[in-house]
């Protein structure tokens, strides 16, 4: 981690599309399996979208050079979007009470190359991305199958909300959340 560093999104379309690069390649990989031409036009353009309609937006990317190693991505949301409507559909009444608030942040994407994982690249990019955010709570979903990064996030603090919660009409998602300024 000594000669990574993590920095916001400078705006940029090249750097953008070198975090998209890295996005297509870890996403491509099981369990996620996504396609890796769409994968790179997906994640610029929910970017694009997300900088210019949401709350808090936060892109950070961690470079070594000119390389991008990891990246995360989190806004702020609430009732009336997409993500907060079915979380709000899907959970226990007393399970919302605690989590969904007005407002609350969500971690929608985190990614690091291969060879830099297990550096300490993403608890880096999770902590700055969580800094310093006027939410009492921030959110994220994972694969079930997705072992790895369940176990980063109980290390950094997350805690499980729901193991199974079905967002979309296919498989369910594990759903994390930890409390801010606590």
């Amino acid at each position: 981690m000594s000669s990574t560093t993590i920095a916001v999104w400078n705006g940029s379309h090249d750097q953008l599309t070198r975090a998209a690069e890295l996005y297509a390649e870890v996403f491509s990989e099981a369990p996620y399996g996504e396609e890796r031409s769409q994968s790179i036009e997906s994640f610029t353009s929910r970017v694009r979208r997300r900088a210019s309609e949401k709350p808090s937006f936060r892109l950070l990317i961690a470079t070594e050079g000119d390389r991008v190693v990891g990246l995360v991505l989190g806004t702020g949301v609430s009732r009336g979007d997409w993500w907060w409507d079915r979380l709000e559909a899907a959970l226990p009444p007393d399970v919302k009470e605690v989590w969904l608030d007005q407002e609350c942040f969500s971690v929608e994407e985190l990614a690091v190359d291969g060879s830099h994982r297990r550096r300490g690249v993403a608890a880096a990019l999770m902590a700055a991305v969580l800094d310093d955010l006027p939410h009492r709570t921030a959110l994220l979903s994972c694969y079930q199958e997705a072992r790895s990064a369940q176990k980063l996030y109980s290390r950094l603090g997350w805690a499980v909300i729901d193991p199974a919660v079905h967002v979309t009409e296919s498989r369910a998602v594990q759903v994390m959340g930890i409390r801010l300024h606590e």
